[in-house]
Parts: C-alpha cells; sequence; structure tokens
C-alpha cells in the first residue's frame, strides 16, 4: 500500500474513533471512510487493529531514522533520549490518544517495551540491565498516560527533568 493511502487508512481511523468505539466501526465503514475498497483494506490487512500495528511500526521506524546516527547512543535514561521520546510522543499524540481511547493500552506498553529492549539490552549485558529497561520502558509508559491525563501541560524538557 502506497505512503498516502496508509496515510489516509490511519486519518480515517481515527476520525471514526473520535465517534466510536474500535469494536462498533465496520470494516465497509472503515474503508469508506478511508476512501478504499473493502478488497484494498483486506489486502493489506486482517483486522483493524493491524492499522494501529502497521502505524506503530512507521512512528518507530521515523523515530529511528530521526535519531540518525545517534540512535542507540549514551545511556537509555540520558536526558536527550527522554526528551526526544516525549518529543515523538508529542507528534504523535492524535494517534497515540486514538489507541489509548480504543483500549489498547497494553499494545502501545508492549511496543514501547519491545523498542527500548531492542535498542539498549546488548548481549552478555546480564539480567539487571534487562529488568532495569523494562522498569524504564513500564516508566516512559505510565509517565506518558499521566502527562495526557493532565492535559500536556509539561514540555518535553520538563518531563526530562522530573524523570531525572
Amino acid at each position: 500500500m502506497e505512503s498516502a493511502t496508509k496515510q489516509a487508512v490511519v486519518e480515517a481511523l481515527m476520525r471514526l474513533l473520535n465517534k466510536k468505539s474500535l469494536d462498533d466501526i465496520s470494516i465497509s465503514e472503515f474503508a469508506k471512510e478511508a476512501g478504499i475498497s473493502r478488497m484494498t483494506f483486506y489486502r493489506n490487512y486482517q483486522v483493524k487493529e493491524d492499522v494501529f500495528l502497521d502505524h506503530f511500526k512507521s512512528v518507530l521506524e521515523d523515530y529511528k531514522r530521526d535519531n540518525g546516527e545517534h540512535y542507540g547512543e549514551g545511556e537509555f535514561n540520558d536526558r536527550k533520549n527522554i526528551v526526544h521520546c516525549f518529543e515523538y510522543f508529542a507528534k504523535h499524540k492524535q494517534f497515540l490518544e486514538a489507541v489509548l481511547k480504543s483500549g489498547y493500552y497494553y499494545t502501545f506498553l508492549a511496543i514501547v517495551d519491545n523498542y527500548v529492549m531492542e535498542t539498549w539490552l546488548k548481549p552478555g549485558d546480564g539480567v539487571e540491565k534487562e529488568y532495569r529497561l523494562h522498569a524504564f520502558a513500564g516508566a516512559l509508559f505510565n509517565v506518558y498516560i499521566c502527562w495526557v491525563t493532565n492535559g500536556y501541560k509539561e514540555t518535553p524538557e520538563e518531563i526530562a527533568d522530573i524523570l531525572q
């Protein structure tokens, strides 16, 4: 699926989620809102949830590209890395809020956790670092939920200062 069509699909999903839950959205309604056929939808996705997962992958790829040559540098909990993370959360807040509104908290948490583990756990690091990384991923997720609940009052820099 070309990138403009993928973007139209994600935007259609977010518009529909502002009106009703994911469970109440039919594939026909979803395809119509996105301006695609049901056949196009099923050629690219098995279920509606796949749209979330596909878009999450795109967001993570963009995040990695934005880090460029600095991807995975420093410590996972460096201020620079935390600021960058919350800047991306803010950049994609409409999508992330739609994910949370739909009840896909655990999908979001799992993606954050997988990203942190893939980026920061190196062979031979040991179980202690593995546990610290899982704890850090959970903290990022929970702080994001708190940030959303509080209306994004703090800047990404202020969030990083709080976590430091």
